[in-house]
């Protein structure tokens, strides 16, 4: 009886652990995502964003990857510093995340610098090669 239920204990907490582990990924990748929207880290953002990724801005303004990119790209808008709070990410089975967050986001919109303070949600899905981000959506704090 004592062997099933230490070995029923190890099992939760590996469970928990690997749970855990992948939280700090995606908190590492969305980070990483935020600090490569600017034009001299466009290869790195490409590699963190699924192809089918839709990104919704608080203003309502909706990209695909390839929009994000060419609009970065021809400085219609970057990111220069994001300052997270209250992060919270939710795993499924593995198979997808969800990041949730306030912010404030210092970027540039038009030549215009701006800051913004953003709650935001955040899709992330399991591919073979690790995490891509899939959908994300932010509003006014």
């Amino acid at each position: 009886m004592k062997s099933t239920f230490l070995f029923l204990l190890l099992l939760v907490s590996g469970s928990i652990l690997a749970q855990s582990k992948t939280e700090a990924v995606i908190i590492k990748l969305s980070a990483e995502k935020y600090a490569s929207m600017n034009p001299s880290s466009l290869d790195k953002l490409k590699t963190l964003l699924d192809d089918r990724m839709i990104f919704i801005h608080s203003n309502g303004m909706t990209e695909t990857k390839a929009d994000m990119i060419q609009h970065i790209k021809e400085g219609k808008w970057m990111l220069r510093k994001v300052d997270s709070r209250e992060v919270n990410v939710r795993v499924y089975k593995n198979n997808f995340a969800v990041l949730t967050a306030k912010g404030i986001f210092h970027a540039t919109n038009e030549g215009k610098d701006m800051d913004v303070d953003l709650y935001y949600t955040e899709v992330w899905t399991h591919v073979k090669d690790g995490w891509l981000l899939a959908s994300r959506h932010a509003s006014k704090n």
